[in-house]
């Protein structure tokens, strides 16, 4: 029974930290949370529990090759809330997971090779973001916390019964499906307007290389059989990569503000020079 409780409070409980975060701190904050392995991590440990570490090895190289769409419909999503309404750009971005994955289980990629394609689709999606100008969606405000949480926990339950019936490779290619992020972008279209989903699946797709290595540092050390340390360093490269990007943006940022200042005393100083000395004085 203690078993099933933990299963069931699973997913929710990532939600509700990204919801929270989405409150506190805005979407793109929210995003990078969202991005964690904080839901697939927990599953993948109760899949190894219930089918042997083997099993949940397998499933984590069929879920870093379905990673692969997952890069894919992170940014078909964003592209699409600028023009079409959440249903259906929710449909559209399922029936493009649907076909990229089932396309790229095909090729038979190693799992280091799907997390290099995976990173470069990451990083393609975020310079091709598109941009939020054409948002034109009145946001509501609202925020049902609770819907997310009883949909996040049905996916989970959904996922962890029926591995064992549809094999450690379907699983892997359906947990690949980023179900509690779209979840979030769907309803966060919804309640706040298609900027406001831009910009979480923005910082999702950000904090997804720290789900990214997670899989493939899980996908390697699970075959040694040794199921805690294998999530504890599958978690703790996590958050070294999660620190790393924040580190990258904090950088990046103050070197704009830098470049922006010095262009300001650039401006002031040309305005000077060109001012009569009489007038000056």
């Amino acid at each position: 029974m203690l078993f099933f409780f933990f299963r069931l409070l699973l997913a929710p409980l990532a939600v509700l930290a990204g919801t929270l975060a989405q409150r506190r701190f805005g979407h793109a904050i929210s995003g990078l949370i969202v991005g964690l392995p904080l839901t697939s991590l927990p599953l993948l440990w109760l899949v190894a529990l219930q089918h042997g570490t083997a099993f949940a090895s397998s499933m984590t190289g069929a879920l870093l090759v379905g990673s692969i769409a997952e890069a894919v419909v992170l940014w078909l999503y964003a592209r699409l809330t600028m023009h079409v309404s959440p249903m259906l750009a929710l449909g559209g971005t399922l029936a493009a997971f649907a076909f990229v994955a089932g396309a790229v289980n095909y090729l038979k990629l190693s799992a280091i090779l799907a997390a290099l394609i995976t990173a470069a689709g990451f990083a393609l999606a975020l310079w091709l973001w598109p941009s939020n100008a054409g948002d034109t969606t009145s946001p509501s405000g609202r925020s049902r916390l609770w819907l997310r949480l009883v949909l996040s926990a049905v996916f989970t339950l959904v996922i962890v019964s029926l591995a064992g019936r549809l094999g450690p490779v379907v699983s892997g290619l359906v947990d690949a499906l980023p179900a509690m992020s779209l979840m979030m972008a769907f309803m966060t279209h919804q309640d706040h307007g298609a900027h406001a989903s831009s910009t979480f699946l923005r910082g999702v797709t950000r904090g997804s290389y720290s789900y990214l290595v997670a899989m493939l540092v899980l996908a390697e050390t699970l075959r040694s059989g040794n199921l805690l340390l294998a999530f504890a360093l599958a978690m703790g490269a996590a958050l070294v990569v999660q620190a790393g990007v924040q580190a990258f943006d904090s950088l990046t940022v103050a070197s704009r503000g830098a470049t922006l200042h010095e262009s300001e005393e650039g401006v002031e100083s040309s305005v000077s020079r060109g001012v009569p000395e009489a007038v000056c004085s």
